[in-house]
């Protein structure tokens, strides 16, 4: 899995090859789809994983129910992202040998899904968590892997970094939302630029 994670979220199926392939050429190959609007996401799912199954790690983003993380699994997801911390989900999910990156917001949640073998949790919104709580939690859990996700942008990526986050998935200001097949060269353009600059640091 790539640092770098592209959230799709409010596309169109018949849209999503082309920002696919825009994503795949800059380098990017993990792909969160978002399904804030489930049917529109699972649309999404299994266009992507017929045409680039193989070429890409494919996850379903804002899953908030057994039933939804089942529907995502059928579809072609290959791991699944909660926005919050629901121990009971992330059991089940576990339950399917499916990797789950579970939103938390506190070192009480960090420490439940440390408990469950949870070895990456999503820190969220983590533009309101800041660097100086994740070089803080570091401290008790050394071994755990942070993805930073809500409010990540080029201004802020590098000091995340250097906190100690390991992956970053950026949403509007990579993939905007509702992107279309035109916006293909721009999100590409957008995509090399995080790429450069998590080189950098």
């Amino acid at each position: 899995m790539t640092q770098l994670i592209a959230i799709i979220r409010g596309v169109e199926a018949e849209n999503i090859l082309e920002i696919t392939e825009g994503l795949l050429e800059a380098g990017v190959d993990t792909l969160e789809v978002s399904l804030s609007n489930e049917q529109q996401g699972l649309e999404c799912i299994r266009t992507i994983k017929i045409a680039y199954g193989n070429q890409l790690n494919l996850g379903a983003g804002t899953v908030i129910s057994e039933q939804q993380a089942d529907k995502a699994l059928e579809a072609g997801a290959t791991f699944l992202i909660t926005p919050g911390w629901d121990k009971e989900l992330a059991k089940y999910i576990l339950s399917k040998d499916v990797p789950i990156f579970p939103g938390v917001f506190s070192p009480g949640e960090i420490m439940q899904a440390a408990s469950l073998g949870i070895e990456t949790v999503k820190l969220f919104p983590v533009s309101d968590l800041g660097s100086s709580f994740i070089k803080n939690v570091k401290g008790p859990f050394p071994n755990m892997k942070f993805m930073a996700v809500g409010g990540v942008t080029h201004n802020n990526i590098a000091e995340l970094k250097n906190a100690g986050c390991s992956y970053f998935a950026i949403g509007s200001d990579l993939v905007p939302r509702g992107a279309t097949k035109k916006d293909k060269e721009k999100i590409k353009k957008n995509a090399e630029g995080y790429i450069k600059l998590l080189e950098e640091v």
